[in-house]
């Protein structure tokens, strides 16, 4: 009764904190139904669990940052490097995001278990290292309440790039990946990070992928 009553109180207090954000006129970050659910009310449901990174901590509490629950899963645990947190923080700054996976619930190819490479047939990227098995990639399918499928060269997703590129190149991620229209439209090249091959283009016309290639350090010339 008492945990019934908690959840209660708890689902009341999260509808008035939506209210409150629908009264300023600003969305969710995550459209409805994705994210931003009971994962982020701090619930006390085990005195065992690891704290929580301050950096995730920070990034899951910021109002313009939104995930799966399965992504946010994956701050909790400190599986998602601590490169990547930051640059997507510096990214929230301007923008609200969500994402749909880090690790956990990415597949290349659906039903198939990702492994530590990537797996042959996936374009020419087949045997490479997977990013996402190793909590160094993240996939943005929402930008500022549009998907990124279909609004590559919308002023906001394209500004997303633009921030991608201000962070200063050994932070920066070494694996940009997007829409075709969207790297074309910004002109950066794979010495600041942008994967240009035609068939990644083409596998990533629907998200952005920002990953690091190695476990430290970066690619990026410049």
């Amino acid at each position: 009764m008492i945990r019934t009553a908690l959840i209660t109180a708890l689902l009341a207090a999260s509808a008035l904190l939506l209210a409150a954000c629908a009264s300023d006129g600003r969305s969710s970050a995550c459209p409805p139904g994705i994210g931003r659910g009971l994962w982020d009310l701090d619930l006390p449901w085990s005195q065992d669990e690891a704290p929580v990174d301050a950096g995730a901590r920070r990034l899951l509490e910021n109002p313009d940052f939104g995930a799966t629950p399965q992504a946010a899963r994956d701050l909790e645990a400190g599986v998602v490097d601590g490169r990547l947190v930051a640059t997507l923080r510096a990214v929230t700054e301007g923008h609200r995001i969500c994402v749909e996976a880090f690790k956990e619930g990415h597949y290349f190819e659906p039903g198939v278990p990702d492994g530590p490479r990537i797996p042959e047939g996936y374009g020419k990227a087949g045997g490479l290292p997977n990013t996402h098995y190793f909590g160094r990639a993240a996939d943005v399918w929402w930008v500022d309440g549009l998907p990124v499928e279909g609004n590559a060269t919308d002023p906001e997703v394209l500004d997303i790039g633009r921030a991608l590129a201000q962070i200063p190149a050994r932070r920066r991620p070494d694996q940009i990946i997007g829409p075709a229209a969207w790297a074309n439209a910004l002109g950066y090249g794979r010495q600041r990070g942008w994967v240009l091959e035609r068939d990644q283009l083409e596998l990533h016309e629907d998200h952005l992928h920002l990953g690091y290639m190695d476990e430290r350090g970066t690619r990026n010339a410049r």
